[in-house]
């Protein structure tokens, strides 16, 4: 069995604690908040896919939306599975729900905009075009009229900035240390036993004016790791370039995706990856994305090139989460999915080449 073969994917380690795909009520209360903000609208409806007990989501949601013009109902009779009659079936879940409506929405904040949340089962399978609705008398401030409403889907939308607990940069921190320490451990005992094999990709990360020891810049890295009191905050710097994922961070940014096939194959070569081995690993999808237009010429270059891709990525995700204020606001299942499919490629990569050390030891 070849370890390095990337459909070998079974026995995967799970890398960390990972939350519970359900966005959090506070999360979405968050979003439903800055959406109602910005809405020109004086009633809106957003719909959100509850996996778990519905009941309880929309007690803790409802907790946080508290001081909002926002009502949370959860759908139960109602199928909403009709395009013309969409509107028809809240209604029916307004008068269903007339004391929570009459409770929550009455008062709230100093603004003309109200909200109805409703938790479903499924997603919303339906177009979302904004329709008139004439709602009952008893309405909070718009009873008896007809306002225009939409009901929005925000089980994929819900956005936050890069830096929301969902991406769990510091399980990605952790991981990345501890993937540099494994990497360094490695190279360097492939370094003490046939330096010859490491050159090339010390040429590839070697910088202007830095003698020709890769031992060297082995030991001042690791010199430097010893520094880190805290590797859950672990951030390399490409301008400092003291960390060896700072020196594959630097290199990947610089080198077109047809360009990285050289350098995995130095890298490839440095860690001398044998032909097989009892191990697997998880190529990310940053890697597929961003793979050479060709195909590798064998498994263990393909490993080395999707390894310096993962750790780009993950080093790129944890600055950028450092600066969240410069960057827009993504959904969370988009934020949460990349952060889980990084942590996998860096935890299968670390065991990968653990593995490596039993099976060449």
């Amino acid at each position: 069995m070849n370890p390095f073969d990337q459909e070998n994917v079974a026995n995967r380690t799970d890398p960390g604690a990972f939350a519970d795909e359900q966005i959090a009520p506070a999360r979405l209360a968050s979003a439903i908040r800055d959406r109602l903000a910005a809405s020109a609208s004086e009633l809106n409806g957003f719909w959100f896919q509850v996996r778990g007990n519905r009941t309880d989501y929309a007690r803790e949601l409802q907790e946080h939306l508290n001081g909002n013009a926002v009502v949370v109902l959860v759908v139960r009779g109602a199928p909403f599975d009709n395009v013309n009659a969409v509107l028809d079936d809240f209604v029916v879940l307004l008068e269903e729900n007339q004391e929570a409506c009459e409770k929550h929405l009455a008062g709230g904040a100093a603004t003309d905009r109200r909200a109805v949340v409703l938790l479903a089962r499924n997603t919303l399978q339906l177009p979302q075009i904004s329709s008139p609705v004439r709602l009952p008398a008893w309405f909070p401030r718009l009873g008896g009229r007809t306002p225009s409403v939409i009901i929005e889907d925000l089980t994929w939308r819900a956005e936050t900035p890069l830096n929301t607990a969902e991406a769990a940069i510091d399980e990605l921190c952790q991981l990345l240390f501890e993937l540099e320490g494994v990497l360094l451990d490695r190279l360097h005992s492939v370094c003490e036993q046939k330096k010859a094999e490491t050159a090339s990709f010390w040429d590839q990360v070697r910088r202007e004016g830095e003698g020709p020891s890769f031992d060297d810049f082995l030991d001042d890295v690791r010199r430097t790791r010893r520094e880190v009191r805290n590797p859950s905050s672990y951030r390399p710097s490409v301008k400092a370039g003291s960390s060896l994922v700072a020196r594959i961070w630097g290199k990947t940014q610089a080198t077109p995706p047809d360009g990285l096939g050289r350098l995995g194959k130095a890298l490839a070569r440095a860690l001398a990856l044998p032909d097989s081995a009892d191990t697997s690993w998880h190529r990310s999808i940053v890697a597929v994305l961003f793979r050479p237009s060709y195909r590798p010429p064998s498994d263990q270059q393909a490993f080395a090139t999707s390894l310096l891709v993962t750790i780009g990525a993950t080093c790129q995700m944890i600055t950028a989460a450092a600066h969240a204020d410069a960057y827009p606001s993504y959904p969370v299942p988009l934020i949460r999915s990349m952060s889980f499919d990084l942590r996998q490629g860096l935890a299968g990569a670390r065991r990968a080449l653990i593995a490596l050390d039993r099976y060449t030891g």
